[in-house]
């Protein structure tokens, strides 16, 4: 424990430094003006900021464009999977976006305030930042659990991001995955954002078992997690099989799912309660709430984007194949056996041997 103390004293200066470089990309992506083309009919696209430049595209007017900087005149905006410039001179910004931006845009009605999908993408910039203070304490914690400080610290941490996590994707709703689209952010940053997904995804997985049992630990009780976490997968696979195949069973399936996790939690406050009372016993239940929840939704959200990826690069793997031996005697109708029937010779590397006759 002390070795994890004398850690943080030294390193938390390099810990900052590393949160804000890893978060520049992302922030950049979030930090955009909404702006209302003034053009007569319509605005030109151009590939950089020039009146030379070729034309991409068009934006109609009246249209709406989220722009990153302008420099020069020129308006540095999102185009089919990079960057693209418009002039700035037919741009007006619209100044309260809560009403004017297009109803393509998503709003959410709350009693007296409204927030946009735009307004929320900052909290991914947060998010980051605390899973990599979570990774820091995780890579050097020791085989006990967390105790004191630096396990207050991380259990505040852990939640916090649990409920940032849960309050983005609601707000965000399918647009979730905005960071590794590659019509949004390029196709640069959104290799690097999967990583850096991959990360946070799997730095969570492990910090909500630590933090799980940091949590019982310090209750001085300790409580059996085996009944929640074998519902969440029974769960998981119930509703994708009923959702395929039995449609009408999905709510039931829901309903059960339910009272399993609702049994998780009061075998909770049935071993924490009597040991160290109901404050640590809701501290435990919302450890295990809020984290497997937010966990399990931001791991769906991963493994879908794995399978994109995975299929991906299965289906260019294969037209990387047929490329590769398209043109070759090997493939050619004419060649049998090592003889090119139609050059009347032998062949010895047909694999590697191509002619202007390929057929």
């Amino acid at each position: 424990m002390e070795r994890l103390y004398y850690t943080f004293k030294t390193n938390w200066q390099w810990l900052l430094i590393f949160c804000c470089l890893c978060s520049i990309g992302l922030w950049a992506h979030a930090q955009t003006t909404v702006y209302e083309v003034t053009a007569n009919t319509f605005l030109n696209i151009r590939s950089h900021a020039s009146v030379d430049a070729p034309i991409l595209g068009t934006i109609d007017k009246g249209g709406q464009v989220e722009v990153y900087d302008i420099t020069n005149g020129w308006a540095k905006i999102s185009y089919d999977g990079g960057y693209a410039y418009v002039s700035a001179d037919y741009l007006m910004k619209v100044e309260d976006p809560a009403t004017d931006v297009k109803p393509s845009v998503s709003t959410f009605k709350f009693p007296s305030w409204r927030v946009h999908k735009h307004d929320v993408k900052w909290i991914v910039i947060v998010i980051l930042g605390m899973s990599i203070a979570l990774f820091f304490i995780r890579k050097n914690r020791g085989e006990e659990p967390l105790e004191d400080g630096i396990y207050l610290t991380n259990w505040i941490l852990f939640l916090s991001v649990s409920v940032l996590e849960l309050v983005y994707l609601s707000f965000m709703g399918s647009d979730a995955i905005w960071f590794c689209i590659p019509d949004q952010v390029g196709w640069v940053w959104t290799i690097i954002d999967f990583l850096v997904f991959g990360f946070v995804v799997y730095n969570q997985y492990m910090c909500f078992f630590n933090t799980l049992d940091d949590v019982s630990y310090n209750s001085n009780g300790f409580f059996d997690r085996r009944w929640g976490i074998y519902s969440w997968i029974g769960g998981i696979i119930a509703v994708i099989v009923s959702g395929i195949f039995f449609p009408s069973a999905v709510p039931i399936v829901l309903v059960i799912f339910a009272i399993c996790q609702l049994i998780q939690v009061i075998l909770i406050f049935k071993s924490i309660v009597p040991e160290s009372g109901w404050g640590n016993a809701f501290l435990c239940a919302a450890v295990y709430v809020l984290g497997s929840l937010s966990t399990v939704l931001i791991l769906a959200h991963f493994v879908v984007l794995l399978i994109i990826v995975i299929i991906g690069y299965f289906l260019l793997s294969l037209l990387g194949k047929s490329s590769s031996s398209s043109g070759r005697c090997s493939s050619c109708s004419h060649y049998s056996s090592g003889y090119c029937h139609y050059l009347d010779r032998s062949i010895n590397s047909p694999a590697t041997t191509r002619c202007d006759h390929y057929s």
